[in-house]
């Protein structure tokens, strides 16, 4: 047999992709690659379908007030991770500005995001920046150089001011000045209205506040709670209808993507994302989006998600996970325990040529692999023998080898 010319062989590939194309635009696959006034459709349209209907009516309750000449109290907001917060406040509060613009109320909104951990200083900075009263990023004054800066900014403002202030907990150092000043202090010194909106992933996030803080700031709560299958199917036949060809998603494909994510985390996010990596198997196959290209592509995002964290950890992190693969391997019972663990990390690390860790640094590596789901770990009371912590891997045992191999190969030992 003749072998193929490698460019006819390259030529063809592509022309196949090209005509069995049943992606018609990417992009409504990701929110951050539409332009606002694209994001602001498809969020009417969810929106129309009744979608965080109970959340839209908390809020026009809540800022009601402001076309009625009175000032609202500030609002916390928490949900999980994919609920929709972002989105649906940004939509709210686009809505509630033109509303006041036809009723010539002086209102202006500021969206900070903090996605990101930064401490106090550069928070405001951020916040300094989008109020324009500093460049980003100032360096070589005080943290009250600062806060001035804002306040004088505002000073001859007279309307109201919302700041919508997104993962208000990743201010991770000095949180505490962080909102004594937004809360205390900046309502003293200007002469518009504030209100904030503090949105948080954190039920528990007020807790860790300091108690003079707590008792200033007066909150109207409001919880987004994870969407179910119903909602989810609505969401994802708008996505279908802006992103895919409707005749090439099977029938039941939508029903059972939505089931899925319901029933594992009510996140939008990773229902459009199986929905997006579903036609992408679809299109490299030349077929259409079936229910078992749906079960193919939900293994390969679980799979994807891992190898990817595992491959951007530090190494340190990389060197512990390898650790316990290695101590667990020794084990029949498929638990071990903290100094199983640590011995093993500390071999590795000698292995790789890398400093290891104290006991005590290495728990906490410990405890970030459990928050990203890597392994699961829990602490064992032994009565007067003390406490000791469980270490299991509960992860399937070929993803398992398949994150071993990739932390050697991130250290360049072969496997």
């Amino acid at each position: 047999m003749e072998p193929t010319n490698v460019r006819t062989k390259i030529v063809g590939q592509i022309q196949h992709m090209v005509d069995s194309t049943i992606i018609k635009n990417r992009r409504f696959f990701d929110d951050e690659q539409l332009i606002k006034s694209e994001q602001l459709a498809v969020l009417e349209e969810i929106f129309n379908a009744n979608v965080r209907d109970a959340e839209i009516k908390e809020l026009s309750s809540h800022f009601a007030a402001i076309l009625r000449g009175d000032h609202p109290c500030h609002m916390a907001i928490w949900g999980k991770t994919g609920t929709g917060k972002t989105l649906t406040l940004s939509y709210f509060l686009n809505l509630l500005s033109e509303m006041c613009l036809d009723k010539k109320i002086p209102l202006r909104y500021e969206h900070l995001d903090l996605s990101n951990p930064r401490p106090c200083f550069r928070a405001l900075n951020d916040l300094a920046c989008l109020l324009n009263a500093s460049k980003r990023y100032q360096k070589g004054i005080s943290l009250e150089e600062m806060m001035t800066r804002i306040e004088t900014k505002l000073t001859s403002y007279q309307g109201y001011l919302i700041l919508f202030i997104d993962e208000v907990d990743n201010v991770r150092r000095d949180r505490d000045n962080f909102l004594t000043f937004l809360v205390r202090r900046l309502p003293q010194k200007i002469s518009a209205k504030l209100i904030l909106i503090l949105v948080s992933n954190r039920l528990d996030w007020p807790d860790h506040l300091d108690p003079r803080v707590k008792s200033f700031l007066k909150l109207n709560e409001l919880i987004f709670k994870p969407y179910n299958a119903i909602d989810l199917q609505h969401i994802l036949r708008i996505r279908v209808e802006k992103a895919l060809d409707r005749e090439t998603v099977e029938s039941g494909v939508i029903e059972k993507i939505a089931a899925m994510a319901s029933r594992e985390h009510g996140d939008a996010r990773k229902a459009i994302a199986l929905l997006a990596k579903s036609a992408y198997l679809a299109e490299k196959a030349g077929t259409k989006v079936t229910l078992t290209l749906v079960d193919e592509a939900a293994t390969e995002l679980d799979r994807d998600r891992y190898l990817t964290l595992v491959r951007s950890a530090p190494p340190q992190l990389q060197a512990a996970m390898a650790g316990v693969i290695e101590a667990t391997r020794r084990t029949k019972n498929g638990s071990i325990g903290t100094g199983e663990a640590y011995d093993a990390y500390r071999r590795f690390c000698q292995g790789v040529e890398l400093r290891p860790l104290t006991g005590r640094a290495f728990g906490d590596l410990i405890s970030e692999l459990d928050i990203y789901s890597l392994l699961r770990s829990r602490v064992l009371s032994r009565g007067r023998y003390g406490r000791t912590r469980e270490i299991i891997l509960d992860l399937p045992q070929g993803l398992t080898e398949k994150i071993h191999g990739r932390i050697l190969s991130n250290f360049e030992i072969q496997n």
